[in-house]
């Protein structure tokens, strides 16, 4: 009988969890009446709301170790480009997967430039500037 009971309670909960976790992406509340075609799109596909999540942990693990304040609102300005070019995927999956590896690659090289402590800053430098240089094209 006690079992039964506790088996419903871990079942109740699991629901709760799912059920409370369908709404949201990582970097946006997926209710919003605001959101771009692209983004109810991630809010849809359970893979894609995955990858968001998982990047947008990521992007502020790196943004909090950025050492100055011009690092951080440059990788802030990056983020902010990148999200403008995944939104013109529109409903095209593809392109919204795409553009969710390139940001993982452009914070791998990131995340490379904080490990290394001799050139850090001038790692960071160029990574940024070279990736504000592809936006621009």
């Amino acid at each position: 009988m006690r079992q039964a009971a506790i088996a419903r309670m871990v079942l109740a909960g699991i629901a709760l969890t799912l059920a409370g976790s369908a709404g949201w992406a990582a970097s946006y509340d997926c209710s919003s009446q605001w959101l771009s075609r692209a983004e109810y799109v991630i809010c849809d596909d359970p893979g894609l709301s995955r990858m968001d999540e998982r990047a947008g942990r990521r992007f502020d693990l790196i943004a909090s170790r950025t050492s100055r304040f011009g690092q951080y609102l440059g990788l802030r300005h990056w983020q902010a480009t990148w999200a403008r070019q995944r939104n013109q995927c529109g409903n095209d999956r593809a392109c919204i997967n795409a553009h969710y590896r390139t940001q993982a690659q452009f914070l791998d090289r990131v995340q490379e430039c904080l490990n290394s402590r001799l050139t850090r800053q001038t790692c960071l430098r160029n990574t940024l500037s070279g990736e504000r240089e592809v936006g621009r094209r």
